[in-house]
């Protein structure tokens, strides 16, 4: 028998009466709303299981579509191992592992750009290559296979995809160096910014599920993110790709921020997989690399343009003094402050001066500032460093690694990475990357997995010595020619030597009125 709470008179409660009237109508409300879903949570679970999408395609990225990107490994079924096929072979270098790692085995994936393949040589001795030499000196025990997926041009948000594609082969550990490519192809962020933070949130969680990312084939997938093409499409492949940079900070800021944000997720993914992860700073020369281009401030008066062009001339005229340079490339910044190649001859002029803590910020701001960014800014640098400490992921800092000597050749780090470290604006030296590969074995030691000796350094010693024996000439003659193909395709820099802007003052407006 059922009792109802009563009042003093005899009576059931209202008030109880009324809460159960509405228990029943919510319940018969939550009900129709289930049913209402049924047919949306059906087809989810009917498109679930007729996608065969590859398992590697990586989470949704609000700033670009990636959907037509490719694994990077095939497998080969007659010799059981994954392999970059031939096809590849303009942007990657040949590499392959056995479908089935052995026991007894550890696997490291390096991935990032150029400067992990060991451009412009190649894999023998890019700091993968001496890495794995680095630890089978030190662990006879152990097969080390050290996987060099460096793919030139590749940008973080191409890296990430494969991230999530090499986390599917066993990996033990993760070694990541990117952050230069991030401005070479072209994409647009405006309609990130428009979303705002909380819509850019929510379209991620719903772009996770099949029927969202169904609909949006059917109705929108081209309409706003950029899709990016199989391969890399740079813009300084295409006729006149230098002149399609122009100065934008707005542009830049977009670049910045999904590089942090691509970045992040890449961490988070590795340690949701309970991964190793070893992050390298991108480092990059600042005193033999000009500004690849330069341009003016496009809101000043007449008068502010008139001073500027006159200091300038006096700037660009190498038989001046020194210091009346000095004083005209000042009243330059005063009046366009972020202009690359003001900031970078005057850097370059006090560098050649002994004083690089003066030079120090110029040479900076001119790497910011370049037009044409092919080297990894500030803010990149800077949200790889907060990222890793944030995340507590173990750093490699390159740009201090390669720091040491001061100006005048003494055993000093001046907080300028050594230009003789760097073959061209951005690519370590072979022994550059040497140095990468021993910071690197010293994070691996401090994983627990070797134990570098006196004994181990003569043994890779040895490697190493009896490594570069194998190459033959023609490896670095083939090094140089790619070197020289690099330096004509970036053609169009403003002054190729210490502090020439421009050999001819009178071509200056020219090239700065130059889009």
């Amino acid at each position: 028998m059922k009792y109802e709470p009563f009042t003093d008179d005899g009576c059931a409660s209202e008030d109880v009466r009324a809460w159960k009237r509405r228990r029943r109508r919510w319940t018969m409300r939550l009900m129709a709303s289930l049913l209402a879903c049924l047919p949306v949570l059906l087809l989810e679970l009917g498109l679930r299981g007729l996608d065969n999408s590859e398992p590697q395609a990586i989470d949704y990225d609000p700033y670009v579509g990636l959907n037509q990107l490719r694994p990077l490994f095939v497998l080969n079924e007659e010799s059981d191992r994954w392999e970059i096929p031939s096809e590849r072979y303009n942007f990657f270098r040949p590499e392959s592992f056995s479908a089935k790692k052995a026991p007894g085995t550890r696997r490291v994936f390096v991935l990032g750009g150029s400067t992990v393949q060991g451009r412009p040589y190649a894999t023998e001795t890019a700091f993968s290559t001496w890495l794995r030499l680095s630890l089978e000196s030190a662990d006879r025990e152990t097969k080390y296979e050290v996987i060099n997926c460096g793919g030139t041009g590749y940008a973080s948000y191409r890296v990430a995809k494969i991230l999530d594609e090499v986390l599917e082969h066993e990996p033990d550990a993760i070694v990541l160096y990117t952050g230069h490519n991030e401005f070479l192809e072209d994409r647009t962020y405006a309609h990130v910014r428009e979303m705002g933070t909380v819509s850019r949130w929510a379209t991620g969680i719903g772009s996770k599920l099949h029927t969202v990312r169904w609909v949006q084939s059917l109705f929108i997938a081209s309409q706003e993110r950029p899709e990016l093409a199989a391969n890399v499409d740079m813009k300084l492949d295409h006729p006149g790709g230098l002149d399609s940079y122009q100065r934008d900070p707005s542009w830049q800021r977009g670049v910045e921020e999904h590089f942090a944000a691509t970045l992040e997720k890449m961490v988070e993914r590795t340690q949701k997989n309970n991964l190793p992860l070893i992050v390298c700073v991108p480092a990059s020369d600042l005193v033999n690399t000009p500004p690849f281009k330069m341009q003016t401030r496009a809101d000043w008066t007449d008068e502010e343009e008139d001073r500027f062009r006159s200091a300038w001339t006096i700037a660009c005229d190498l038989e001046l003094n020194p210091t009346r340079r000095i004083d005209a490339l000042r009243e330059c910044l005063r009046i366009d402050r972020d202009h690359a190649g003001a900031n970078y001859a005057l850097g370059r002029l006090l560098y050649d001066q002994g004083d690089s803590d003066s030079a120090r910020p110029y040479v900076i701001a001119a790497r910011d500032h370049d037009v044409c960014p092919l080297r990894a800014p500030s803010a990149i640098i800077g949200a790889t460093r907060e990222i890793a400490d944030r995340y507590g992921v173990p750093l490699v800092d390159t740009p201090a690694l390669l720091d040491e000597r001061n100006v005048h050749g003494d055993m000093i780090a001046d907080q300028v990475p050594d230009p003789g470290r760097f073959v061209d604006h951005v690519h370590p030296s072979i022994a550059g990357h040497q140095r990468i590969a021993a910071a690197l074995a010293l994070e691996f030691q401090k994983l627990g997995w070797v134990a570098l000796t006196e004994s181990s350094a003569e043994l890779n010693a040895n490697a190493v010595k009896e490594h570069l024996g194998m190459l033959g000439q023609d490896y670095y003659v083939r090094g140089k020619q790619r070197l020289e193909g690099l330096r004509l395709w970036t053609q169009g820099r403003a002054g190729q030597l210490a502090t020439e802007i421009d050999e001819d003052p009178s071509n200056l407006q020219d090239k700065q009125k130059r889009p």
